[in-house]
């Protein structure tokens, strides 16, 4: 029988809790600062050793439509991507701000705006910077489930509990700027996706009121801001039934500002790694195409360019002639024509 006194046990019992939480806090710690060392992307955006320029937000379309050595070797000037998988346009509200912040001051802001659909499924890449960030943390904890948020706050180690590290720390310091998908789209999955449904884009409401923010943030700080939708799988973008209705959402979110729709910019299948996103080839095609309309140039409005027509068989938008190659736009970008 154990005549240990009851004192004594609960001392034990405390300092083996005290040890854990010590424990944690100092394994959180440590990670936090090899994580802080790498090249990840949002390492550098919060070090503040972002370079300026022109600074890219959006979601994983974001990723591989933008590809930041290709576009800083045609441009001559610094790129920087904060696109991440996954990241609804509430959190790229949530990057520019804290960039803004932290580094030069971007001459252009580029955002791809399918993000509004974005919900929470890839946040936990983001966890280990909320330690850097007072805005990032508290949008984070609101954002995810109660119990999530709760789990963060008992445990340091919980925001490591991702494939951040994993990727972050194996990349032994170098950027992943140049991130991008590197395979081609199965002839079965485009075939699969011709002989699909329709399907629709979302377009969440906390999200369309980020984009709304950050309309008004651009104007007030000074900063062009270029909003693009990049390409679809041709296959996919002629599924797109209510593309004219969503269209009309973001635009409205947008608040005047013009929307440079590229979904349909691309019909070769051999671009694409996927039905959403385009390789790497993909945006070496689509780049020529960017600079050629004037995309990163802040100090010329954008006009419209005749572009590719769509497919014979597709009918045309209201508005469009036969062959015209684009359709009149009262926001004055290059509108890419519509395969319905």
């Amino acid at each position: 029988m154990d005549t240990t006194p009851a004192w004594k046990r609960i001392a034990w019992a405390l300092a083996l809790v005290a040890l854990v939480v010590a424990g944690d806090r100092a394994l959180a710690a440590g990670l936090h600062s090899a994580v802080m060392h790498t090249g990840n992307r949002f390492a550098v955006l919060y070090r503040g050793d972002a370079p300026g320029g022109v600074l890219v937000l959006g979601n994983s379309r974001g990723v591989n439509t933008f590809h930041a050595p290709t576009l800083e070797r045609a441009l001559g000037r610094p790129v920087f991507n904060a696109s991440a998988n996954g990241a609804p346009t509430a959190l790229s509200e949530v990057l520019l701000r804290d960039y803004v912040e932290r580094n030069p001051a971007p001459e252009l802001v580029v955002l791809e705006v399918t993000g509004v659909a974005g919900g929470v499924d890839q946040f936990a890449t983001f966890f280990p910077f909320g330690a850097e960030s007072a805005r990032l943390d508290a949008y984070l904890d609101g954002a995810v489930p109660a119990s999530v948020a709760a789990a963060r706050r008992v445990s340091a180690l919980f925001d490591y509990n991702g494939e951040l590290l994993f990727r972050a720390l194996g990349s032994a310091g170098a950027s992943d700027q140049g991130q991008i998908n590197r395979y081609t789209v199965s002839p079965e999955l485009v075939e699969a996706t011709r002989r699909g449904g329709p399907t629709e884009l979302r377009a969440r409401p906390e999200n369309l009121d980020a984009l709304g923010r950050i309309v008004a943030f651009c104007r007030a700080e000074g900063v062009e801001l270029r909003l693009v939708i990049g390409p679809y799988l041709p296959a996919f973008r002629e599924k797109i039934g209510t593309y004219d209705a969503w269209l009309a959402r973001v635009r409205q979110a947008a608040n005047g500002t013009p929307i440079w729709d590229y979904s349909n910019a691309l019909d070769d299948p051999s671009l694409f790694a996927d039905r959403l996103h385009m390789n790497h080839r993909g945006a070496q095609a689509l780049t020529p195409i960017l600079i050629a309309d004037g995309l990163f140039d802040p100090a010329t409005p954008p006009v419209p360019r005749p572009l590719r027509t769509p497919p014979a068989a597709s009918p045309l938008p209201v508005g469009q002639s036969e062959g015209s190659g684009h359709t009149p736009s009262a926001d004055g970008p290059p509108t890419r024509a519509l395969s319905l």
